[in-house]
């Protein structure tokens, strides 16, 4: 319970630092907070609007690839955990899963987090930004 605390207590302080103008010492409590918990939808959105003020397209692209990556990573870990858990339960909803069309003929989700789906976006905006300069 407390690593919740300190870890809300680290945003908390990030966000303030955002505030007064302290943009190099709120990336590096956001990234503090992205080492202890790399699932930190809050920081990844921060660290992105920090770099695009700052018009550091680069570092913004890198932000938005970790964040994808980690959630795509724990999606992943998840479903797998998930199955090895779950085998007769697995086997028994796959066919229906399929038919619905939720999973694809080798398995894997046709459905994308809206958050990474958002992300994506964001990264073809960035891109474009990147090649423009």
């Amino acid at each position: 319970m407390v690593d919740k605390i300190s870890h809300k207590s680290l945003l908390e302080q990030a966000r303030q630092l955002e505030s007064e103008d302290d943009l190099a010492g709120a990336i590096k409590l956001y990234n503090e907070a992205l080492s202890n918990d790399p699932l930190t939808i809050a920081a990844y959105n921060r660290l992105m609007i920090i770099y695009r003020k700052q018009k550091e397209y680069k570092k913004e692209l890198d932000t938005i690839n970790r964040g994808i990556r980690s959630l795509e990573d724990n999606a992943r870990e998840a479903r797998t955990s998930w199955i090895k858990a779950n085998r007769k339960a697995a086997r028994l909803s796959q066919s229906l899963a399929k038919s619905l069309g939720q999973i694809d003929a080798k398995g894997k989700p046709t459905g994308e987090d809206p958050v990474i789906t958002g992300w994506k976006r964001r990264k073809a905006v960035t891109l474009k930004r990147i090649k423009a300069q």
